[in-house]
Formats: structure tokens, sequence, C-alpha cells
């Protein structure tokens, strides 16, 4: 509760005199390209040795919106077709941002965020488990996203214009399903019994225009993942929500080349984890019946499980999730239950080590985090990206394969700590215990909130 009301009077504090109503704001939009190397990198997603890229499918964009209140408080939302965003990524965006800017722009008030393709290059992340795959650092990819990213803020700084900010929100039921089925309803009845679906169906969309109410940017927020492109895939990709940005900015761009018009289309991620696009569900590809509900394997294996768009192959796929989601941000842009934002702009930052964080639960018990630790379900992999069928998904200690606790030990032994900490699951790689060459996996996480009047943006580190 102590950060809590933290939050409440650091949101609430504000110096400066208004300068104009408090239902308009400025507005800055701007959009550049991150598509980096086309060819010979490693893919970041699926974490699939050997799936390197050859080509393009669909180029990689940054979006970036601007939003100053009638006080001179302002916000900036990036968004980047990307798998995630990198802690090295925004702090080199932030130090180039204060360089330029001075203190308009800095780690509280700008937030980064991903639309979570798993078809773009990999090789910018500081933490050796998210390069294992592309052997290594790749500058070139790290480079590319930077300069992308600083040139989108640079179009959207250089823009600002007042406008008007509506929200709306809608339910889209058909672009999503839950690949975890069996493990939701592991969850009590009672938590159960909170939700209509066993995924996120709603849509939150904001939408921006100038004083006439031309349209400046749509940003939305809905719960998919960006896998309609499978693990066989090779081609760079933005995946379903970068082609909805496409086809939503097609619309208020007529005539121009995409990533060339002033409107912008931020189809944003939200809580996706477990929010599959292939919708047509998890099939054995040797007979084509479905998968052991339980366990998501066929005959036993996992390799033979795979999850299935709605489309003729994943191309298909691609385009018909990415046009579900078009057409219901579209709808609720321009429909007529829109709630217009009035209000400060506020903001507030603040890095929590999550490897042992003390909560109190309601029965007053007091509990804490661990350092973080792939399970041996994590080797099993999704019907989204299949894993090794030496490993199980749903795997608890005493369970484990003794022959892989003996390959894991002689790359590092879990410490009593972690091993206690994190059970029931059993451990294939404590990768929070790991330093060698350097850091495995990050301890310390960014969370943050940006609000705009009556809504508020949360900025979590995960799906």
């Amino acid at each position: 509760m102590l950060w809590l009301g933290i939050c409440l009077f650091l949101l609430g504090s504000t110096q400066s005199a208004p300068v104009g109503p408090d239902d308009q704001y400025q507005i800055g939009t701007g959009i550049a390209d991150v598509t980096g190397p086309a060819a010979e990198i490693n893919m970041m997603g699926y974490a699939k040795l050997g799936q390197d890229t050859s080509g393009i499918h669909l180029r990689l964009f940054c979006r970036s919106v601007v939003v100053v209140d009638n006080i001179g408080n302002r916000i900036l939302y990036i968004t980047a077709d990307l798998q995630g965003i990198a802690q090295i990524l925004k702090i080199e965006v932030v130090k180039a941002l204060e360089a330029k800017y001075g203190d308009l722009y800095h780690h509280e008030n700008v937030l980064i965020s991903a639309t979570h393709t798993h078809s773009g290059p990999g090789g910018f992340f500081q933490y050796l488990l998210y390069i294992f795959t592309t052997e290594g650092f790749i500058t070139d990819s790290y480079q590319d996203i930077i300069n992308g990213i600083l040139t989108s803020v640079d179009r959207a700084h250089n823009n600002l214009k007042p406008g008007n900010i509506y929200w709306s929100e809608g339910e889209l039921t058909d672009s999503s399903a839950n690949r975890s089925p069996a493990a939701y309803e592991n969850n009590p009845k009672e938590e159960k019994d909170k939700y209509k679906y066993n995924t996120d169906k709603t849509m939150n969309v904001l939408k921006f225009t100038d004083l006439n109410n031309k349209p400046l940017a749509m940003v939305n927020w809905h719960a998919v993942h960006c896998v309609s492109m499978n693990n066989s895939n090779t081609l760079i990709s933005s995946d379903n929500k970068g082609f909805a940005s496409l086809l939503m900015e097609s619309d208020y761009n007529a005539g121009q080349l995409p990533g060339k018009g002033p409107f912008i289309a931020i189809f944003s991620q939200a809580n996706e984890g477990d929010s599959t696009p292939n919708t047509a569900g998890a099939r054995c590809i040797d007979t084509g019946a479905p998968c052991d509900f339980i366990t998501s394997t066929c005959h036993g294996k996992n390799e033979k499980c795979v999850a299935f768009g709605p489309g003729k192959d994943m191309f298909e796929s691609t385009q018909i999730i990415a046009r579900k989601q078009y057409q219901k941000a579209k709808e609720l842009f321009e429909g007529n239950s829109q709630t217009k934002l009035k209000g400060p702009i506020q903001y507030i930052y603040q890095n929590i080590d999550m490897s042992n964080y003390e909560v109190k639960l309601p029965d007053n018990k007091t509990v804490k985090t661990c350092k973080p630790a792939l399970g041996y379900s994590f080797g099993a992999g999704t019907t989204d990206g299949e894993g090794a069928s030496m490993f199980q998904q749903g795997t608890h200690v005493g369970e484990e394969p003794k022959f892989w606790d003996f390959v894991r030990n002689l790359i590092t032994t879990p410490t009593k700590e972690i091993t206690d900490c994190q059970s029931p699951k059993a451990i294939l790689l404590p990768v929070g215990e790991m330093t060698f060459p350097y850091q495995w996996a990050p301890n310390l996480m960014p969370t943050q909130l940006l609000r705009i009047g009556d809504v508020v943006i949360a900025g979590l580190p995960g799906e």
C-alpha cells in the first residue's frame, strides 16, 4: 500500500498554470522503419535454431505518439514491430532523447512497447538467454532498431498540433483462442466465474484527432499473439498486428506508400499470454486428429502437435486475423459510443526487484517472489511453437528426467533457495542464478503508468 500511496501523491502533483481547456491536447505522431538486416539473422520469438531470416514478408515499423496537456506535461508512447523491448534499447533511446531534447523525455514519461511479432530479427537484447540462438549480440539489428525508434520520435515531436482524444471499448471474439485450455481449467471456479471467456476479448481504442476531428492516429490494445506466421517461416514479418496497422493506415493515407502517410495506426499488444491467433486449434500433423487435451502431444510427441490458423496457410491466416482486428478497431474508431478525454497528463515509473519481492496474501501470510527459472515445461514449448519430446508440459519436482538434471548440472546446479522457491516447478535452467559469461536473465523489472485524463496505460514486462 505504501507504493500505491506514493503513486497517487506523485500523479496528483503539479505546479504549472493551465494554458488552454483541459479537454484539448497537443498531439504529435511519427512512424519509421526498424526492419534491420533481412537475411541470415536468427529470428526472435520461437528460439528455434536455424530459423534464420531469408527475406521480407512485411516490413517492421515503429510508431510514436506524443501527448501534451494544457499545463505542459507530456508523455511519449512508442510501439515497435518487434518481439519485445530490451532494457538496453530504452536506455539508449532515452539517453539520445535527453541529449537532444533536454528534460522533455526521460525514463518516467517514455513508454516503449512491442507488438510481439515472432518473425523479426533477434540479437538486440543484453541478456544471454534472449540472444543464445542468434549466437550473440547483432550490432546491425540493434542499431537499425535504435535509429528507427529515434526517427519516429523526432517526427512525432516536430509535428505537434492541438487536438482531441477519445476512448472506446468493444469485444472482438473471433480473433483469438486459448492455447492452454486445460491449464486454464485448473484455476479455481470462483476465479473463472469472474470472466466471460478463457481469454481476454476486449479491445480498447484511443482516437486522436485535430480540433476539426480530422483523424491523426489510433492506438488500440487487444490480446492476441503475433504467431500467425509459424516457426517454419523465415521471412521478416510484422505478423497480424503489423498487417492490421498497414490496413488501417491505407484507409486514412490514401495513395501513400506504407509508412509514409501522416496518419498512424498502432495495434498494441495486451495481456496475450496464452491468447493464440491459431483459432483452428491444435492438431496432429500426421493424422489430423486433435492433440491430447492435457499434454498437447500426439502419441506422446510435442513435435507432432501444431496449432493452425483460420486460413489455408500462414500467410492467409495472418491476413484474416489482421483484418478482424482492423475491422473492429475501425468500427470503434468511427463509432458513436466514444468518451472524450479530459484532464491531466501524468506518469510514474518504478523498477522492482522481482527476484525477492514480498507479497501479503489475503490471509495475512507473507510470501515472496523468486529468481527466474525455466521449467522443464518450457522445453516442451507450446502448440504455437512446439518443443522437444524429451520434455513434457506440467512437469513437477520429482518427475523430471534425471539425465537432463545431470546435463543441466554440468552447466550450473540450482541452489536450494531457488529450488524451494520455484517448487513445485521442476527447474530446467535457473537463469536467475546464471551469470557466465554474463547475466542470462533480468531480476530488476520496470513498471510504468501513463495517464491521459481518465485513461491509464499500464506498462508491464511480460505477456
